[in-house]
């Protein structure tokens, strides 16, 4: 197919903190939105999360910094990892890494063809099949732990592990800035109803693992949404009333297709919270006090993604 060069905007950024930018796609419309982050340092620059894929993000990056890109995920979805397959290699949290192998394979058709769907109406026509895309290739993952640090030389990033939406869900802090960058590690819509994400009790130590480091941040900007730090409190108040089976049982129907809980009454047709609080989470019951095993157990059967 004959390249041509499209006037697609497929990105625009703001700056969010001294050599910090928020990036999310600027051809889609507002109301479902995405966002990732890139932080400058003198050595290096760290990009937190890759969207979907649609547009080269690695080259919209080089346009923001002349630093050397490292690319880091704060979890395996692919809203979150869409985009790698223009670098060369990423960071992961270990317990996602068998999940990211099940996401290459699939040829620059498939993103290009989200992105023609995605697309405000005029922007539609204008998207080509051309190197704004690129196949899901393999390629490296390393792996990351709770506490691993980003050096930038003149900032460092630590990880935090808060396991729950997926196994391996981290939030990165940046202490110059005092932002933490959350992925959908805890926000209004934390989807812990997948078939591996963690059990609520296993969840309530995560949430208390970034209580912990609480006083380190101001705002938690995630993949979705953006919040002050006070989340984490109605993260925590929100979990522990589900352990308790005291919360809302909220019934909507999840993103699997099948019935799950809310822990907070949902306003009737909408997203936000009745009580006027931020943080929710959906949920099933027989996954409020299942086991959470201390190692992984492998079978010849693949792990499921969702």
């Amino acid at each position: 197919m004959e390249k041509k060069k499209t006037s697609v905007p497929y990105f625009a950024s703001e700056k969010i903190a001294e050599g910090s930018y928020l990036i999310r796609y600027a051809f889609i419309p507002k109301e479902a939105p995405l966002y990732c982050y890139l932080i400058e340092g003198r050595d290096y620059a760290l990009l937190i999360d890759t969207m979907m894929g649609w547009g080269n993000l690695k080259a919209y990056c080089e346009t923001l910094t002349d630093r050397k890109i490292l690319l880091a995920n704060t979890h395996v979805h692919p809203d979150h990892t869409g985009g790698n397959f223009h670098f060369d290699a990423c960071y992961l949290h270990h317990r996602d890494i068998p999940y990211f192998q099940l996401s290459v394979g699939y040829g620059r058709e498939v993103p290009f063809e989200q992105a023609r769907q995605s697309a405000l109406p005029e922007y539609r026509d204008l998207i080509v099949l051309d190197d704004s895309f690129a196949d899901a290739k393999p390629m490296r993952v390393f792996p990351l732990y709770d506490g691993d640090v980003f050096d930038l030389g003149d900032r460092q990033i630590e990880v935090v592990e808060v396991g729950g939406h997926t196994p391996g869900s981290i939030v990165f802090i940046d202490h110059a800035s005092r932002i933490a960058y959350t992925g959908d590690a805890c926000n209004g819509n934390t989807l812990l109803e997948f078939s591996n994400s963690l059990p609520i009790s296993a969840y309530l130590q995560s949430v208390l693992r970034l209580k912990a480091h609480q006083s380190e941040f101001d705002r938690m900007y995630g993949g979705h949404e953006i919040f002050d730090a006070s989340l984490v409190d109605e993260a925590i108040e929100a979990v522990a009333r589900v352990l308790a089976g005291t919360d809302d049982k909220c019934e909507r129907m999840g993103m699997m297709g099948k019935p799950v809980f809310y822990a907070a009454q949902k306003v009737e047709n909408g997203y936000p919270r009745v009580d006027g609080k931020h943080f929710n989470m959906s949920y099933r019951p027989e996954k409020v006090w299942a086991k959470e095993p201390a190692h992984q157990t492998i079978t010849l059967d693949p792990p499921a993604m969702l």
